[in-house]
C-alpha cells in the first residue's frame, strides 16, 4: 500500500501568496534593520566627535546593516540568480 500524499499538499500550497509573505516579512526586517544602521551611523559619528576611536568600526557596521538588503541583491544579481531575490514590500 503505497500511496503519495504529494500530489494533495501541493494542490493546497500557493506559491504567490507564500512570496508575497516572505515579501513583507523582508520589508519588516529592512526597515528595523535600516533605522537601527542609521543609528549606529549617529553613534559613530558621535564617538569620533568625543574622540574615541571606536568610532569607524560603528560607522562601517551602520552601513553594512543599512544596506544589507542592497548588499544581497547584488551578489543574487552577480550570481546569476535574478530570480530568487524578492523585493522587499511595506
Amino acid at each position: 500500500m503505497n500511496i503519495s500524499f504529494a500530489p494533495i499538499v501541493l494542490a493546497q500550497a500557493d506559491l504567490d501568496d507564500l512570496k508575497e509573505m516572505f515579501s513583507l516579512a523582508l520589508g519588516v526586517i529592512f526597515f528595523f534593520g535600516f533605522v537601527y544602521g542609521i543609528f549606529l551611523i549617529w553613534r559613530g559619528a558621535r564617538k569620533i566627535s568625543d574622540g574615541d576611536s571606536e568610532g569607524y568600526s560603528s560607522i562601517f557596521g551602520g552601513i553594512i546593516i543599512a544596506a544589507a538588503g542592497l548588499i544581497m541583491s547584488a551578489f543574487f544579481v552577480l550570481a546569476g540568480l535574478d530570480d530568487a531575490v524578492i523585493t522587499p514590500d511595506f
